[in-house]
């Protein structure tokens, strides 16, 4: 009997939700800036470089 391969690479629906979520940052991020709220700023900051440490996780993980 053979056994079933595993895939450990990344599917395009993380790389897509990767990109979602660092897009969602930066206008957070922005609405931020536009309207003078730092905390709101600074939590798109986060979610934007969130979203880009998922992105390299995705890109690493989708290399053999």
């Amino acid at each position: 009997m053979t056994a079933r391969p595993t895939n450990k690479h990344a599917t395009g629906d993380e790389a897509a939700a990767a990109a979602a979520r660092e897009a969602k940052g930066s206008v957070q991020e922005a609405i931020g800036k536009l309207i003078g709220d730092d905390e709101a700023r600074r939590r798109g900051a986060a979610e934007k470089q969130a979203g880009a440490d998922d992105a390299a996780d995705a890109d690493a993980a989708s290399r053999p």
